[in-house]
C-alpha cells in the first residue's frame, strides 16, 4: 500500500466502471496517522485524489490485487 496503512477491502466494491464503492462503514488510516471514517456509497473513481491527495482506486486496486495473488499461491 502506497499512503494508507490500513484499510479492510471487504467494506468496499468494485464497479464495472473501474470505481470503488463503500458498502458500509469504513475507517481507513493512513500511513501519516490520519483515521478517515467513510460512509455507505462512498464512491471513488479512477483518476481522482481525496481527502488529502490519495489515490483511494489505485490503493485499493493494489490491495485487491495482491490478495488474489496471495490466494492464488495457496492453492
Amino acid at each position: 500500500m502506497g499512503e494508507l496503512a490500513k484499510v479492510n477491502i471487504g467494506d468496499f466494491e468494485k464497479q464495472p466502471d473501474g470505481s470503488w464503492v463503500s458498502v458500509k462503514i469504513s475507517y481507513v488510516n493512513t500511513k501519516g496517522g490520519t483515521v478517515i471514517a467513510l460512509e455507505p456509497g462512498t464512491i471513488f473513481r479512477p483518476g481522482f485524489k481525496q481527502f488529502g491527495g490519495i489515490d483511494f482506486v489505485k490503493e485499493l486496486d493494489e490491495i485487491s490485487e495482491n490478495l488474489k495473488n496471495a490466494e492464488e499461491s495457496t492453492k
